[in-house]
């Protein structure tokens, strides 16, 4: 295990929408996010997500965007968890992983953010933690980079590219949103 490189990212969820989970603008800037993650570890081995449904939406638009199709919900990663469990989990991930580096994301809430000890994420802000390999990781000796959401030039542009207006926008459920950002990573 010596060896390894660590990368975790820790994502907030979006913004919470009006008949959506997460508001379409945070559909986007997820989707985006994801984009970015994938360039920044070419290779992330798995998503994990709260059950929280805001945390599942933000989940998926973030995997698309990473090409990333291993998903899993984690209870371990709820907002009412214990210090304690949540660390656990996030250790026993570490202890498991296989192969010379590792790369994770995990879509949560603010009280787990706080509770294990990164800075304070807006929704939908990110916080990639970067060490030399899994022991540092673990000994917590690991660097952190606030990934802030997209600006409205990016998610503007990605709107130009799935050709679609912001009224038009407003109207389209989750899941043809989803489908129409889907044909980008194909």
């Amino acid at each position: 295990m010596a060896n390894k490189q660590a990368s975790l990212c820790f994502a907030r969820h979006g913004r919470y929408g009006s008949d959506t989970f997460i508001d379409r603008q945070s559909m986007l800037e997820a989707f985006l996010q994801g984009k970015l993650l994938k360039n920044i570890f070419s290779d992330c081995e798995t998503v994990y997500h709260s059950p929280i449904p805001r945390a599942v939406q933000t989940a998926n638009f973030l995997a698309l965007g990473m090409n990333c199709s291993h998903l899993i919900e984690a209870p371990q990663l709820s907002e009412n968890e214990p210090t304690f469990g949540i660390q656990k989990f996030i250790t026993g991930i570490l202890l498991n992983t296989e192969g010379n580096k590792c790369a994770y994301l995990f879509v949560t809430h603010l009280p787990v953010i706080e509770k294990i000890g990164l800075p304070d994420l807006g929704c939908g802000e990110m916080c990639l933690c970067n060490a030399e390999n899994t022991t540092e990781m673990l000994a917590e000796n690991f660097t952190t980079q606030k990934i802030p959401v997209p600006n409205i030039d990016n998610v503007v542009h990605l709107m130009e590219q799935i050709k679609v207006s912001a009224d038009e926008l407003n109207r389209l459920s989750a899941d043809e949103i989803y489908s129409r950002l889907s044909l980008l990573v194909q």
